[in-house]
């Protein structure tokens, strides 16, 4: 199979750069797999499930929001605000979070900001998911 070099970057630099098989990811609107070759692209990546594949071996992520480029080169870049490798998760963590979410926006309160509240709510359901993922 073809391959493509894939660059996932973060606000701490770069997190992977490696050639990959398969890219794929929830953009914007849809679920969106990329492969080698594809056309120059630019999107959004919703808070979610990503994954790649490298010689038939498939790597897991929680992503938290970011945009994606494909290149005229060959070249993937994920630009993450955050990525988990679902090795790296702490469920015991996200867990908590999720509590801690839940909790914000039971209480109603004026002073909960109620996107904040639902973010960290789903950041903290990918990364459950992500880790639970077999």
């Amino acid at each position: 199979m073809s391959k493509f070099r894939l660059k996932i970057v973060t606000p701490e630099g770069t997190y992977r750069d490696e050639e990959a098989d398969i890219i794929n990811f929830r953009a914007t609107d849809d679920y969106m797999g990329i492969m080698a070759h594809h056309i120059p692209l630019a999107t959004g990546v919703q808070v979610s499930e990503m994954n790649y594949r490298v010689d038939n071996k498939k790597y897991e992520f929680a992503v938290g929001g970011g945009f994606l480029y494909v290149s005229a080169e060959n070249v993937v870049t994920l630009i993450a605000n955050t990525i988990e490798s679902q090795e790296d998760i702490d469920l015991k963590r996200a867990q908590e979070a999720e509590k801690r979410a839940r909790k914000r926006l039971a209480s109603h309160s004026e002073e909960v900001d109620i996107k904040r509240a639902e973010l960290a709510l789903k950041k903290a359901l990918v990364r459950e998911e992500v880790k639970n993922m077999k």
